[in-house]
């Protein structure tokens, strides 16, 4: 417990000083989820434009304000791994989560897969890296290039024109 402190310390202070990085972040999710396994956003685009692929189920994380600005189509919004259990009790049900940057999600996937689950996939970077792409993305006004950029620090990894936090 101690170590998680100071990592997340040294982690905070790093990032506040020098500003946040992708190298620090997948640092600090290997560290902190070295059983998390990732898809990219690459195949990930893939599976959307191939239907025939058989799609997984997509969950997103982030809270109600951050997924109403925009979120990857069809995706749920469940915040933590009980909720998704709730909703889906076949523990072999193909499973994509994501988040900002895919630190959130990261953390949920390792819930699903300590209650069992056996096909959880983060995805790699998250919506931040998706939007960047230039990938589509809805809200309830339809499609959207916007993503909320969950804070100032962690915004820094998304586009500056792609960062909002009004909720249409």
């Amino acid at each position: 417990m101690i170590q998680l402190i100071v990592t997340a310390s040294i982690f905070s202070f790093i990032s506040g000083f020098f500003g946040v990085n992708w190298s620090a972040v997948d640092e600090k999710i290997e560290l902190e989820f070295p059983r998390v396994e990732f898809v990219s956003t690459a195949v990930l685009i893939q599976q959307y434009q191939d239907l025939d692929s058989g799609f997984p189920l997509i969950i997103d994380v982030r809270e109600q304000d951050e997924f109403r600005v925009s979120h990857l189509q069809n995706a749920l919004n469940l915040e933590t791994a009980d909720s998704v259990a709730r909703l889906y009790e076949d523990k072999d049900t193909p499973i994509i989560v994501y988040c900002s940057v895919g630190y959130r999600s990261a953390r949920v996937a390792e819930g699903l897969s300590q209650l069992g689950y056996t096909n959880v996939l983060n995805l790699h970077h998250s919506i931040f890296e998706w939007a960047n792409k230039g990938y589509p993305m809805v809200n309830n006004d339809g499609e959207t290039k916007k993503a909320h950029p969950f804070n100032r620090a962690w915004g820094a990894l998304l586009d500056e024109p792609l960062r909002s936090y009004s909720i249409p």
